[in-house]
């Protein structure tokens, strides 16, 4: 009875070893993600801070720019004052030249004035002259009449008369030119005396022009001397300015270095999870081969079925020319524009859709446990996929990722074993990939696809035993996974 329960209990903890070794793996890889993660975060940070370090050295940069600015603009102030102060005693000077000027043109104007008076003044003795030399001539006339009349008598009041009447001639002659010259200065003095009065009034307008420039310089002056001011306060800002950004400096550096201790020890830690990981796999890998764990020994059994199936109906393509070996065997991976993640075709994708789609379809189907399955080639392409996972890309990353798996290259360390192992098959324990945030931890069974005595790749199987309970686990953009 003991004999029995002993055998019993080693029964039930064979059974637990597989799902125990699963679960190491499962840990190993969320361990793994995590510190993947963490990494990429660290790297980011890394990223940032050197663009932070960039901008801190642009600052410094722009610092002692504005300290050079600050000095020459001090200096050039000084030169302003300096100049200000010199042109300030030339524009004083020319001012008072103006302003003397400007009383000379004034008084010149009362003498014209006073010109103008004594010129009518003139005008008025002349016509005088002219009555008189009028009343003269009038004179001499009568005189002549009647020394006429005395005869021989008359002759001597005669000759006085008729001189008498040539000098009111004469002065008559002369009144008259002094006129002519009188009216032309009169002429010419309203012409001068117009102008100067014009030059008076321009001359107030001056005096006010003048109060205004040496205002203007003074404000000027003021004006030069508050930039000077303001020049002071922005060199104490500046100076306090550098004293923060050389802390902040001396901070970065700190920083950088405890992040760079950080990323090697997180390198480490990383590289020893994923040998454990490794490492995990391989007991699960063992622990099937050795027929310790009978239902994923079915999923193999199911997984050869299904390549042998895959690889005949090749092979009879192949002896039937419906498909040729150079496009079965393509590695000329031609890039799909515009697709992201990056998608390619070969000369097999056609066909591969027609004759190995629905193949994977059904398998899929027809258990709740397959959660996905696809042919890889050597290379980790994938010529096609299962239907879900081959719909027209959107645009959007997320969906793309998730839904546009057909034509993709997915190549990771499990992924390069598989491929370089000439075992029958080989399990493992990995995180196949979701939308790009989400993954799922999965078994997986790769079997060898011989076609025509040529390994083409493998076919895969990605299951898992406990279908219900499968949980999917956020996770950030570029952690390792698989198809």
């Amino acid at each position: 009875m003991k004999h029995e329960i002993i055998q019993t209990s080693a029964s039930e903890a064979l059974a637990q070893i597989p799902a125990s070794c699963g679960e190491v793996t499962v840990g190993c890889s969320d361990v793994a993600g995590i510190v993947q993660t963490v990494i990429a975060s660290s790297e980011r940070l890394r990223r940032e801070h050197g663009a932070l370090i960039d901008t801190v050295g642009a600052l410094e940069a722009d610092q002692r720019q504005v300290v050079d600015a600050s000095d020459e603009a001090r200096l050039l102030s000084e030169r302003a004052r300096e100049r200000l102060a010199e042109g300030a005693q030339l524009i004083r000077g020319s001012l008072e030249h103006i302003e003397g000027l400007l009383e000379l043109v004034s008084a010149l104007g009362d003498h014209v004035s006073g010109f103008a008076s004594a010129m009518d003044q003139v005008k008025r003795s002349s016509q005088t002259i002219d009555e008189i030399a009028r009343t003269t001539n009038m004179l001499a006339l009568n005189a002549a009449i009647e020394a006429e009349k005395a005869g021989d008598a008359g002759r001597t009041f005669a000759v006085v008369a008729s001189e008498v009447k040539e000098l009111a001639r004469g002065t008559r002659e002369a009144t008259d030119d002094i006129s002519h010259t009188i009216e032309s200065l009169g002429s010419e003095a309203e012409q001068v005396i117009a102008k100067i009065e014009r030059g008076t009034k321009s001359s107030d307008t001056v005096q006010k022009s003048i109060g205004r420039i040496e205002g203007t310089l003074l404000s000027v002056t003021d004006l030069v001397l508050e930039v000077d001011r303001q020049n002071d306060d922005i060199v104490q800002a500046t100076s306090t300015i550098s004293s923060h950004v050389e802390k902040l400096r001396n901070v970065l550096g700190a920083f950088d270095t405890a992040v760079s201790d950080n990323n090697d020890k997180l390198a480490d830690a990383y590289e020893r999870v994923g040998r454990l990981e490794m490492t995990a796999n391989e007991m699960f890998d063992s622990i099937v081969k050795a027929d310790l764990a009978p239902e994923d020994r079915e999923l193999v059994t199911r997984a050869w079925d299904v390549a042998q199936k895959i690889a005949a109906l090749t092979e009879e393509a192949l002896a039937n020319g419906k498909v040729a070996r150079a496009d079965l065997f393509d590695t000329d991976y031609k890039p799909i524009g515009n697709s992201k993640p990056q998608r390619y075709r070969t000369g097999l994708c056609d066909w591969a859709d027609i004759h190995w789609r629905p193949i994977l379809d059904d398998v899929s189907a027809s258990d709740p446990r397959i959660l996905a399955c696809a042919c890889t080639d050597r290379n980790g392409y994938l010529p096609t996929h299962l239907s879900r996972h081959s719909r027209a890309p959107t645009g959007d990353l997320t969906h793309d990722t998730e839904y546009c798996r057909n034509g993709r290259i997915i190549m990771y360390p499990i992924d390069r074993k598989a491929k370089a192992s000439t075992a029958p098959y080989m399990m493992a324990v990995y995180r196949q990939e979701g939308d790009g945030r989400e993954y799922l931890v999965v078994r997986n069974v790769y079997m060898p696809l011989i076609i025509d005595g040529t390994r083409w790749g493998d076919f895969e199987i990605a299951y898992n035993l406990d279908a219900k309970s499968a949980s999917r686990t956020l996770i950030a953009d570029g952690l390792r996974h698989n198809t």
